[in-house]
Formats: C-alpha cells, sequence, structure tokens
C-alpha cells in the first residue's frame, strides 16, 4: 500500500537564489515522510526504542523537474521489501499539484546508537512497512 504525505516548502529550502528547491532538501523530505509513515504503520516505542534510527544504507535518486519554492511537495512511499535485515522503499516526490519532480530508493536499516548495530527487524514490523 502506498502512504502519501504533503510538506510546504520555503524560500529557504531554495538552491541559491535561483527559486528552486535544492535537490538536499528534497532528500530530506524524504526522510521527513519516513517518519510520518512510520507513525501511520503504528510502529511504536514498544517496536522500535527511542534510541534505534532507521539511516540509508543506499539511495538513488532520480529527477524529472524542478520544484519552486512556493509549490510545496507531495511524496509518496511505498516498501518494495522487508526482511529482517532491512527495508527498501520508494519514494515519489511531486509538486502539490501532482507534476512529478523526483524518485528515490533508499534501503534502510535499523540502527542501534547505543550498541552501534544494526537492528533485526521483527516479523510484526516487516509486516507493518509492507502494509503501510
Amino acid at each position: 500500500m502506498t502512504f502519501e504525505t504533503e510538506f510546504e516548502t520555503r524560500h529557504s529550502d531554495c538552491f541559491a537564489a535561483t527559486g528552486f528547491v535544492h535537490a538536499g532538501v528534497l532528500l530530506a523530505l524524504t526522510e521527513m515522510a519516513y517518519a510520518r509513515f512510520e507513525q501511520h504503520c503504528g510502529i511504536d516505542a514498544g517496536l522500535k526504542p527511542e534510541h534505534v534510527y532507521a539511516v540509508q544504507r543506499s539511495t538513488t535518486a532520480t529527477y524529472f523537474s524542478p520544484l519552486r519554492w512556493q509549490e510545496g511537495a507531495r511524496i509518496r512511499v511505498h516498501t518494495t521489501e522487508a526482511t529482517e535485515r532491512g527495508f527498501s522503499q520508494d519514494f515519489e516526490v511531486l509538486s502539490a499539484a501532482g507534476r512529478e519532480v523526483a524518485r528515490f530508493t533508499h534501503r534502510w536499516v535499523w540502527l542501534d546508537t547505543e550498541a552501534g548495530r544494526p537492528v533485526t527487524l521483527s516479523g510484526e514490523v516487516q509486516r507493518l512497512l509492507l502494509r503501510g
């Protein structure tokens, strides 16, 4: 299932004085969309303690058109794979009006920041991620 969320964009999100949202901001929006996705899925402190964070192992990005800062962004999140070792998600970045801006694919792991080690994802967490 696909999860969708929206974000306002600001003039401070621009690359230099171009009026277009910087690619690094688009990446950050996907990370913020993941945080909302996690809440939407019902992944709480019982399933993921506060010292555990999702971090990307790899990311690919394809850009289609620039996003003016006044337009706002809509992000669609879809989990394509989830195993005990991590999960993959596709992020479609659209203007709030629906124009395709970029696509990202993130391969995530959960990192225990106290132990400095990856966390094994339970079957329940895997199901929640895939269900969206």
